[in-house]
């Protein structure tokens, strides 16, 4: 599963339209994401913010509903990661308005 999602956020550094839409795939409204899903989210955020920040509105928009059905440990800590990986990636983003693609 992590060699997975490395690959994902390796291939997402230069290919997102495709990556995003696999992943989008496994991030169903009502349903939480496996751990590793939301680790790569996160990592994906991180290694593509001007590809990725614009599309953090529906993910969250998504994923915050969801945050109280976490029960277990990695599933909360999967969460916690993705949403500190979001924030850095917003802050990047932020940080440089002259690449930022909008």
């Amino acid at each position: 599963e992590a060699a997975a999602g490395a690959l994902l956020e390796e291939l997402g550094r230069r290919f997102l339209g495709p990556v995003l839409e696999e992943l989008l795939g496994k991030f169903q409204p009502g349903i939480l994401p496996q751990p590793g899903t939301l680790r790569t989210f996160g990592n994906l955020a991180a290694a593509n913010v001007f590809g990725m920040v614009p599309f953090l509105n529906s993910i969250l928009g998504t994923l915050l509903p969801l945050l109280g059905t976490a029960r277990s440990d990695p599933v909360k800590c999967s969460c916690c990661y993705a949403l500190q990986r979001f924030c850095e990636s917003i802050q990047e983003y932020l940080a440089s308005p002259g690449q930022a693609p909008d």
